[in-house]
């Protein structure tokens, strides 16, 4: 059985201001890696719709039950 997660710790004094000026720093994302993430996005929204339309072709054909996808 997983562990109970614990509160996110509040900073106070000079990790707080680390913290802060951390967040203020820009990191860019390489040009390569955006084109590969959204990449991957096409790929699984493509997949979904597919899927999605699998889905309904299923329900119309059986009076809109869909045998394979139970709502629990």
């Amino acid at each position: 059985m997983a562990r109970p997660i614990r509160e996110t710790p509040i900073l106070f004094g000079e990790d707080a201001r680390r913290f802060l000026a951390e967040m203020e720093i820009r990191h860019p994302e390489p040009p390569e890696v955006r084109a590969r993430r959204l990449r991957n996005y096409e790929i699984c929204k493509k997949a979904y719709e597919e899927g999605m339309a699998e889905h309904r072709a299923r329900e119309e054909a059986n009076g809109g039950i869909d045998p394979w996808f139970r709502k629990v």
